[in-house]
């Protein structure tokens, strides 16, 4: 794995990911936002007792109608991307958050601010889409698993900075109390625009396009310098262009191929992966931490608490990229899954203690904290990799777009019925994400694929061949997309046991016999 990871590959994955830093601060953000004394004076109402609040019919809009901003950008963004490319997209979603930002900061009601969230939700709706896409697509299949699924760690990196900048105004009653941290998504936005440009367009997406020598530039770019000197990046774009063209995938297939063949049970283990990202807990903690630590009982301290949960997020996404590669997707998923319904149960159980003492407040507070590192672990990391490269060759982008669609549909409801539940529950709503995280773990075991150190080309193979959950691991391919594996992960002229010759081109078109592993 280390071998691949260029500077010019991990810069250009980093550029990528600020597209995730502009969905995570305003998640992070606006999770606390919405409890900070300056926005509600903005943009709530007085409950005669000189505080203000925000309605819970208006709190569910607030939270709810931007995705319906994002569910448009996610199926907009395979027409984006296939036109226009990743770079194009990239372009046109900062330029898209930056109008929403305006509008934002402008806002003296709440629907005009909830307007400007879903514009600005559009945009997370293409760069979900894209950044995974792109790091798949440029990444060979040793980095796929860091690279490709960590838009999680870099959204919950963003999720910290927002929940931060709450909490360094969560007292402060001046405007500028919530204006400062709804700003500091210009940020990313302005660095996309900047840096962008100096970026590689996606190799896959230029010979889809028939534009070879530019990915094959591109290719020579990213890869390690003793595989373009061996000829290892020119024998890869011959062999995907190849690829391509014998399965003539520049017909990219409608929709209803989603329904179809063995597609139709790809398209069913994304969209069942995004669902479960949403509703194992995750985005109850993304939105609503800070208020239900306020209705806890926390007070100031439930900005802090807040806070710390962000920061054990990121540290559980940072542990679920490295082992994606090394362990594999489904242990991660099943096990992580375990330990979520282990948290949630735990704390419903405590929450049905008539009179807690001071520990069992502390170890439901703990459960709570803990969970953002396993949800994260477990679907939140697989459901953007999975959904990036289950796709194969010819549905990608759609079946990605399809699975994040289904990713909106289960934030809306998680964050549309949370106010209302909420109150009359308290910790026992971990009993309804709980039995999601249980579900999760048993699907997990009976139906999720091992796609770790396949090529994209290779999983068209691998599910043309009907196989179980649990041969997945073993199986061995034999097609383009196996060759295509190998080289990303050998090159040419490895010295290594059970070689055998294959055809392949090179730098002149020319057909030689090489030795690969």
């Amino acid at each position: 794995m280390w071998r691949h990871l260029t500077p010019s590959l991990l810069f250009n994955s980093a550029v990528f990911l600020q597209g995730a830093i502009l969905f995570g601060l305003d998640t992070g953000s606006f999770g606390s936002l919405q409890a900070l004394p300056s926005f509600l004076s903005r943009f709530g109402v007085a409950d005669g007792h000189g505080a203000f609040q925000l309605p819970v019919a208006r709190k569910a809009l607030m939270n709810s109608l931007p995705w319906i901003g994002k569910l448009t950008g996610c199926f907009g963004s395979e027409l984006f991307i296939e036109n226009a490319g990743y770079k194009r997209t990239m372009y046109a979603a900062a330029s898209i958050q930056i109008v929403a930002l305006i509008i934002e900061l402008t806002a003296h009601h709440w629907v005009q601010f909830t307007v400007g969230r879903i514009i600005a939700y559009f945009a997370v709706g293409l760069v979900e889409n894209a950044v995974p896409s792109y790091n798949a697509e440029t990444s060979p299949a040793a980095t796929r698993g860091i690279l490709s699924g960590s838009i999680m760690m870099v959204t919950s990196l963003g999720n910290l900075w927002g929940a931060g900048m709450s909490q360094a105004y969560a007292t402060d009653t001046t405007e500028r109390g919530w204006m400062v941290p709804t700003a500091m998504q210009f940020i990313p936005a302005i660095g996309l625009l900047g840096l962008v440009p100096w970026t590689p367009e996606s190799p896959r997406w230029l010979i889809l396009k028939g534009r070879r020598e530019e990915a094959q530039t591109a290719l020579d770019r990213i890869r390690p310098a003793e595989d373009v000197q061996t000829g290892a990046t020119v024998a890869e774009a011959e062999a995907i262009g190849n690829l391509l063209e014998e399965s003539q995938t520049s017909d990219q297939g409608s929709w209803l191929d989603l329904f179809r063949g063995n597609y139709l049970r790809r398209t069913w283990i994304s969209a069942t992966l995004f669902v479960l990202e949403q509703m194992n807990g995750n985005q109850f903690v993304q939105s609503y931490a800070a208020t239900f630590y306020v209705q806890e009982g926390m007070g100031p301290m439930s900005f802090t608490y807040s806070m710390v949960g962000q920061v054990v997020g990121v540290v559980g996404c940072a542990i679920g990229l490295v082992l994606l590669d090394i362990s594999g997707r489904r242990p991660l998923l099943i096990y992580g899954s375990a330990i979520c319904t282990f948290l949630l149960y735990l704390a419903s159980g405590l929450g049905t203690v008539p009179s807690m003492n001071q520990n069992e407040v502390n170890t439901t507070l703990a459960c709570f904290i803990l969970l953002p590192a396993f949800t994260r672990i477990s679907a939140s990391n697989n459901a953007f990799l999975t959904g990036a490269e289950i796709g194969g060759v010819r549905m990608r982008k759609k079946i990605m777009a399809f699975g994040t669609a289904c990713d909106v549909t289960g934030a809306f409801l998680v964050t549309f019925v949370t106010p209302y539940i909420l109150p009359s529950l308290g910790s026992g709503i971990g009993w309804i994400f709980g039995s999601v995280a249980a579900f999760s773990t048993i699907w997990g075991f009976l139906f999720f694929p091992e796609l770790k150190g396949r090529s994209l080309e290779e999983v068209d193979e691998l599910f043309e061949a009907k196989l179980g959950a649990r041969q997945f691991k073993r199986y061995e391919t034999h097609g383009a997309g196996q060759l295509i594996a190998t080289l990303e992960k050998h090159g040419l002229g490895d010295e290594k046991p059970g070689k055998e010759g294959l055809e392949l081109s090179d730098a002149n078109a020319k057909h030689k016999h090489v030795e690969i592993a």
